[in-house]
C-alpha cells in the first residue's frame, strides 16, 4: 500500500438530500470524492451535533489509508450568518479529522457556490433550488444578496414557488367551475404527484410536509408544461422573470457583471432560462450539471493550508 499523501484539503458541500466531498492534492488532482448522508446548518440539538459528528467520524476512519486531510473547508446550508452555529459545525471537524480550527473554514453553501463559478468581484449568481436567491462576493469579500427570503414571503422562480403558483391557479380554478382545474393537464399531473384530485390531497402534502415537499411538485408542472398546458408554460415562463428580477437588482448595485444561472430548479423548463436570458441582456451560462462544487472547496482548502482564512 502506497503512503498517505500530504498536505491534503478536504472540500464537503453538504444538503438537505445529500452531501458531498472531495479530497485534493496541492497540484489540484483530486485524491478521492464520495458522498454522504444529508446535512445542514441546523445543528441546534445535542442529537443532531452527535449525528453530524458520526457522519464526519466515519469519512475520517475511511479516508485514514489515503490521508487526513491538513485543511478543510465546508459549504453548509441553511447555516446563515450565526457565529455561535459555524463554531459549532468548526469543532465537530475538529474532533472528527484533528484538524486545528485556524485550518477549518465554514462557510454558506452560496458562498462556495460561488467560488466554484467566479473569483471575488467576478460575477453573478442566481440560484433557484427549493428556494431562490441572487448572490454577489465583491473583491473585498462583503455578500451582497437580492432575495433568499423563503418561500413564505417571496422566492420567486424557485421550485416551491412555482409549485405553489400552480396550486394557485389550479384552486382558484375550480372555485370558478369546479372540476375545470382538476381535469386540465396541469391537473392530472399534480393529481399523480400529491395521491388525489382534492383540497384534502392538496392540504395534506403542503401543510403536512416542508418547503422541500412542496417544491418536489414542480417537477409535475414541468410535465404538464412539456403536453403544452397553457398555465403551466406560463408559471415557467414568470418563474424566468422573477429569476432575472434577482439578476438585475444586484446588476443595479453591483454593476454589468456576468450571470451564472444555476441550480436544478432553473433546469426543470427551457421556458425558464429562455425568460431569463431575454430579461437579463447580459452574459448568462446555466452551469448547475458542470462545476464540481466539492472539488472547488477541496482546492481553495489546499490553499488555506498555507494562508491565513481571513484572505478568503
Amino acid at each position: 500500500m502506497s503512503a498517505p499523501e500530504a498536505g491534503l484539503g478536504l472540500g464537503i458541500e453538504t444538503g438537505g438530500t445529500g452531501s458531498r466531498w472531495c479530497l485534493s492534492a496541492p497540484s489540484g488532482a483530486v485524491v478521492a470524492r464520495g458522498e454522504m448522508e444529508p446535512m445542514t446548518g441546523h445543528v441546534f440539538t445535542q442529537a443532531e451535533r452527535e449525528r453530524v459528528g458520526g457522519i464526519f467520524a466515519r469519512l475520517a476512519v475511511e479516508l485514514e489509508s489515503i490521508g487526513q486531510p491538513t485543511a478543510i473547508i465546508a459549504g453548509v446550508t441553511g447555516l446563515g450568518p450565526e457565529s455561535a452555529v459555524r463554531a459549532v459545525f468548526s469543532e465537530i471537524l475538529a474532533t472528527a479529522f484533528g484538524c486545528p480550527e485556524d485550518k477549518i473554514l465554514v462557510v454558506d453553501d452560496m458562498w462556495l457556490g460561488y467560488r466554484a463559478r467566479f473569483q471575488p468581484g467576478e460575477g453573478i449568481i442566481v440560484y433557484s433550488g427549493t428556494g431562490s436567491i441572487g448572490y454577489h462576493l465583491s473583491a473585498g469579500g462583503e455578500i451582497i444578496r437580492a432575495g433568499g427570503r423563503g418561500v413564505l414571503l417571496d422566492d420567486g422562480g424557485s421550485a416551491a414557488w412555482i409549485a405553489a403558483e400552480a396550486l394557485r391557479r389550479l384552486l382558484r380554478r375550480e372555485d370558478e367551475a369546479p372540476g375545470s382545474g382538476w381535469e386540465s393537464v396541469l391537473g392530472h399531473a399534480l393529481t399523480q404527484a400529491l395521491g388525489g384530485a382534492s383540497w384534502d390531497a392538496v392540504r395534506t402534502h403542503v401543510y403536512g410536509g416542508d418547503r422541500g415537499s412542496l417544491g418536489l411538485l414542480a417537477r409535475s408542472v414541468a410535465v404538464a408544461a412539456e403536453a403544452g398546458d397553457v398555465t403551466a408554460i406560463d408559471i415557467f415562463t414568470q418563474a424566468g422573470a422573477e429569476l432575472a428580477r434577482l439578476a438585475l437588482a444586484l446588476r443595479a448595485r453591483v454593476g454589468p457583471k456576468p450571470v451564472a444561472l444555476c441550480g436544478r430548479a432553473a433546469t426543470l423548463s427551457p421556458l425558464i432560462a429562455q425568460r431569463f436570458r431575454a430579461e437579463v441582456a447580459s452574459p448568462v451560462a446555466l452551469d448547475e450539471m458542470q462545476v464540481d462544487v466539492p472539488g472547488c472547496a477541496a482546492r481553495l482548502a489546499c490553499e488555506l493550508t498555507q494562508a491565513d482564512e481571513t484572505r478568503f
